[in-house]
């Protein structure tokens, strides 16, 4: 608190006029970002395409705010803007004729989801550099997955290319496909007084 009140050139008491202290200042800044984020009319007819693009979204403006991604996971959502991301999310998978219950539990899942690629994302970007998009990182996890001894981790080691392999949105728009797959195959085969889906 006393740092940003110097880069405002105050002192830290006046600060708490606005927020309640540091955790105060920290939602705001994560409704700041989150407010950023475009939304979607649910449609019906393009449920699937919306949740890629929203939560691609999502990830897009926790990754250009380093540290934001890592703060989401602090505290359940209280602010206005998180809100309305996390209303607008449920409202497109209950668009695509998921059950309440699994599209508030899949609702759930893709926060976290977004939010683990994002804060992977901060991780594997050097600090204060963002021109190589963490390749280095990525290089150095391969050769350490590569070299891990074979009579112990052999499929580690056999197939280090593929553990490392994929940008966030690569990694994101797989993990989107893969919980949206299996939401809809529970529902398939879940209980026989489930509405019918509307299948994409």
């Amino acid at each position: 608190m006393r740092r940003v009140a110097a880069a405002l050139d105050t002192g830290a008491a006046s600060l708490y006029v606005y927020v309640s202290g540091r955790e105060g200042l920290l939602q705001a800044m994560l409704d700041r970002v989150t407010a950023t984020i475009e939304l979607e009319a649910p449609d019906p007819s393009r449920w699937r395409a919306q949740l890629h693009s929203l939560l691609q979204r999502m990830r897009q403006a926790l990754v250009a705010h380093r540290g934001i991604a890592a703060m989401t996971l602090a505290d359940p959502p209280k602010t206005d803007a998180v809100l309305r991301l996390t209303e607008n999310v449920l409202g497109i998978l209950l668009a695509g004729g998921l059950d309440p219950q699994d599209a508030a539990w899949a609702c759930d899942i893709f926060v976290l989801v977004v939010t683990a690629v994002a804060r992977e994302d901060d991780v594997r970007r050097p600090r204060g550099r963002s021109d190589d998009g963490g390749r280095e990182q990525v290089a150095e996890l391969y050769r350490t997955f590569a070299g891990l001894p074979p009579d112990r981790f052999p499929l580690i080691a056999a197939y280090a290319a593929q553990m490392v392999a994929g940008d966030g949105d690569e990694r994101l728009r797989f993990a989107i496909d893969v919980v949206i797959d299996g939401v809809l195959a529970r529902a398939r085969v879940g209980e026989p007084n489930r509405p019918p889906l509307l299948l994409p």
